[in-house]
């Protein structure tokens, strides 16, 4: 019978090493399945917080200035809100700085508001006022001044008024008829009186 033969010391080193790697491969992969439990188990009790919903932007329930202005994309100054020597007053302007569509109040005497609209070279226009103790006014003017028609409604009584380049006037309702050589007459909301150059009558009505 013969014997089995002794391992060589080089054999028994190499079997020696073979059986390190395996245990070490073994406490690795045993850390990381631990490793990766833990991560598993903090995320399901510390759930990750939602980012906060940004916040509205806060609106000035009040503002209070002096004056604002409203300017274009060019630079150019289109509106103005402001308190003027009189009152307030909201101005709109072209853009050539004009200012074409006029609202204000007046607080001095007579107390009232007041409307104007104007071409940009400010001969044609619209006015309506409404003061105190002088009623509702309108008058609407053309490219020259004695062309115009105005309508009044005052405490006296209400009143028609139009004229031409040509110096002819035609006047209905109450106010003062002027012929010459005579006393100044009152008139009547049924009145209706023609006037000439220089303010003569040509006709009248009663």
């Amino acid at each position: 019978m013969t014997s089995r033969p002794e391992k060589q010391p080089l054999e028994v080193r190499i079997e020696r090493l073979e059986r390190q790697n395996r245990l070490f491969r073994r406490g690795a992969l045993t850390c990381l399945i631990a490793l990766v439990s833990v991560g598993l188990m903090a995320q399901t009790k510390h759930p990750r917080k939602a980012a906060p919903t940004p916040a509205a932007p806060v609106v000035p329930e009040k503002i209070e200035a002096e004056s604002f202005i409203m300017k274009d994309s060019s630079g150019k100054i289109r509106a103005e809100l402001s308190m003027a020597g009189t009152g307030p007053a909201l101005k709109l302007l072209d853009e050539s700085g004009t200012p074409l569509v006029t609202l204000s109040l007046n607080d001095g005497s007579p107390q009232g508001a007041m409307m104007l609209f104007s071409d940009p070279q400010h001969q044609a226009g619209v006015s309506m006022s409404v003061l105190q103790g002088m009623g509702s006014q309108l008058s609407l003017v053309g490219a020259r001044p004695d062309i115009q028609a105005r309508m009044e409604v005052a405490p006296d009584g209400t009143s028609l008024e139009m004229s031409d380049a040509d110096g002819f006037t035609t006047s209905i309702g109450n106010g003062m008829q002027a012929s010459k050589g005579k006393q100044p007459k009152k008139t009547t909301a049924a009145s209706v009186t023609l006037y000439g150059k220089d303010r003569k009558v040509l006709w009248s009505t009663p």
